[in-house]
């Protein structure tokens, strides 16, 4: 009965407008329905009330799969549950849009951080990008240089890791300037510099003059 009440809820909010243009930015072997993230959010509140075991929930697109993960979030079990459920959904998070919106919403499990840090020596790319993004959202204010020296140490040239990397250290310049641009003169990949920068660049929290210098350090077109 669950199964049919998520089809039927997301087929009656889907719009194919959406959609399309959904699938201009994301790359997901799963297809995508084209749902508004509050009509996704307020239905996973919904089964949350239902008390629905997880198992009976669908991951055959996009949307159930952001679902699954909302429901996560709202959930009211405990951290450890949390994060055990989270290793069953990690395997079908394929792309930026579910990992961030999953993620965003995984409150009250910081005492499982060591989880999150062992996702960044994985060889799954999209593992890489939900630790950091966890990293970054809820450890990053309050301890900023472990966690950059954390992210730093991952390997591999995978396009949405390496944006992930440059969100994250772009965060961290809110916090400590100094640092962090001490810490990017020394970023030896210029597209993630690059990015750091840029990123940093766009934060109405950095100031201009701090902006004007972190300009300086940008790798010109032709040098590393």
């Amino acid at each position: 009965m669950v199964k049919e009440e998520i089809e039927e809820y997301i087929n009656s909010h889907a719009s194919e407008e959406k959609a399309n243009f959904d699938r201009g930015l994301i790359e997901t072997r799963f297809e995508i329905k084209g749902l508004k993230m509050k009509d996704i959010d307020d239905f996973a509140k919904r089964l949350v009330k239902m008390d629905i075991n997880f198992k009976e929930l669908p991951l055959d697109n996009h949307e159930e799969i952001v679902l699954a993960g909302c429901y996560i979030g709202h959930s009211k079990f405990s951290a450890k549950e949390k994060i055990s459920l989270l290793k069953q959904l990690l395997p079908y998070i394929d792309n930026w849009a579910s990992c961030d919106c999953v993620v965003s919403r995984l409150k009250n499990v910081e005492s499982e951080r060591e989880f999150f840090a062992s996702l960044l020596k994985s060889d799954e790319p999209f593992y890489n990008r939900v630790g950091i993004v966890w990293l970054m959202r809820y450890q990053l204010k309050n301890d900023l240089k472990n966690v950059v020296e954390l992210i730093s140490h991952i390997k591999g040239d995978h396009f949405y890791v390496k944006m992930a990397k440059a969100w994250a250290y772009a965060e961290a310049f809110i916090y400590d300037f100094e640092f962090m641009y001490e810490f990017t003169k020394k970023i030896d990949d210029s597209f993630i510099k690059n990015k750091t920068i840029q990123k940093a660049c766009e934060s109405f929290r950095i100031s201009s003059q701090n902006k004007e210098e972190l300009k300086e350090l940008r790798v010109k077109r032709g040098n590393r």
